[in-house]
Formats: C-alpha cells, structure tokens, sequence
C-alpha cells in the first residue's frame, strides 16, 4: 500500500549553503551525511533530506517520498497502469532503491523502499 510519505527530499543548488540555512536559521541537525551531495536532517516524523542538484538547476524544489514495502511490485503495477515513470527500473539510493514518477499535473513523487538502513 502506498499511502505513506516516508520522505521529504529538498533540492538545492549549494548543499553547504543549504546545510548552514536549515541548522542555524531553522535549528535542524544534521543526523545524517550520504556522500558529498545528501544530507538527512533529524526530525520527529518523516525525515526531511538535502540533496544537492547535480547541474545546479533544482527544477522540482520539494519532492515527496513515498514508501514502498516492495519497490519492484509496485514499480511493475505503476508501470501497467500507465503511470509516466522517470526510469525504466528502479535505481540504487543510499538508503536502499527507489523511483520516480509523475502525477498528472506533473509533479514528481519518488517511491522509495528502505533497505540499507
């Protein structure tokens, strides 16, 4: 079932900027550094990750997670029903897979499945 955010992804331009902004302005920590390019921040109930855009452009600035009990069944049945997709599979992520899909307003949604933890 996939009704649960699991997830909140903010895309940035400078991770160190972004990172100074949310500890010292808006008094987040940081619980969590994945590489040079992501950083997770402690909160209570979905964790809110900093993810630094590869080109610079953030395009989509908030991309919700949603979580996924079995990535590979849910990506097929999305995939069935016509769901625009981003990927042709779903692809590796720090704290397990995920993909990314679209709703009809084109708004991106990524599913993610947790298995590194």
């Amino acid at each position: 079932m996939l009704n649960q955010i699991c997830v909140i992804t903010i895309k940035v331009r400078d991770l160190k900027s972004a990172v100074n902004f949310y500890t010292e302005i808006l008094d987040f920590k940081v619980s969590k550094h994945y590489g040079d390019k992501i950083v997770s921040l402690v909160h209570d109930d979905v964790p809110i990750v900093l993810e630094e855009s590869a080109d610079g452009k953030t395009g989509s600035n908030v991309l919700p997670g949603i979580l996924s009990k079995n990535i590979e069944s849910d990506f097929s049945r999305m995939r069935e029903a016509g769901v625009k997709m981003l990927f042709e599979n779903p692809q590796v992520c720090p704290p397990g897979h995920y993909f990314t899909i679209e709703d009809p307003s084109g708004n991106q949604i990524e599913i993610v499945e947790f298995s590194n933890l």
